[in-house]
């Protein structure tokens, strides 16, 4: 079967909003969510404020685009799919190349993460959401590591610890373009994966 590519007004609809996109990811992670304007986003697509407002109704729903075309891209994570410890590492290890690769949408999840912690930012919801999903999974895979069915104390104490390093080696990333956050970051999945308590 083949898959029609859409055509006239639809397709140049959908390159607009992927331009809206990728200026709105530049400008969100150079300057900040609140401190950028949709009429300098606007001005950055060559568009009116209400030629803008067409396509995203308003600043918040741009985000939660934003947000949502992170998720499509990040490896996922939360399938339930089974691996072996040397493919578990392999995973994450290829996610942080991916978030090496999109450094404009990695710098804007950095400074989103930052505002986020303000209870009536918009996306405040959705990075505590997400921060239990990946405490709870990335538990489940140090369980499994260690030959249990079931996260004990220590897996859940990793899962944060791991999350909180994982942010950390991030931010030294995007501040200094010489420094290789893989290395630490494999030492660490091994790390955790060696060391369990009884």
């Amino acid at each position: 079967m083949v898959t029609r590519k859409p055509r006239g007004a639809y397709a140049k609809g959908t390159a607009k909003r992927e331009e809206i996109l990728d200026k709105a990811i530049e400008a969100f992670g150079r300057t900040g969510y609140h401190a950028t304007s949709m009429r300098e986003l606007a001005a950055a697509c060559n568009l009116s404020q209400a030629g803008l407002l067409h396509h995203f109704p308003n600043k918040e729903s741009l985000l939660l685009a934003i947000v949502d075309l992170r998720e499509k891209r990040q490896l996922d994570f939360n399938s339930g799919e089974s691996l072996p410890p040397k493919a578990s590492i392999d995973r994450y290890l290829k996610q942080v190349a991916s978030n090496e690769q999109h450094e404009s949408l990695t710098r804007l999840w950095a400074n989103l993460v930052g505002e986020a912690t303000d209870p009536i930012h918009p996306a405040h919801d959705y990075f505590k959401n997400r921060y239990n999903r990946s405490r709870g999974t990335f538990a489940d895979v140090m369980a499994e590591m260690n030959g249990r069915s079931k996260p004990n104390r220590e897996d859940k104490l990793k899962a944060q610890l791991f999350i909180a390093l994982w942010d950390g080696l991030q931010n030294q990333w995007l501040i200094d373009e010489s420094f290789d956050l893989k290395p630490a970051f494999k030492y660490a999945l091994e790390m955790f994966s060696k060391y369990s308590e009884d």
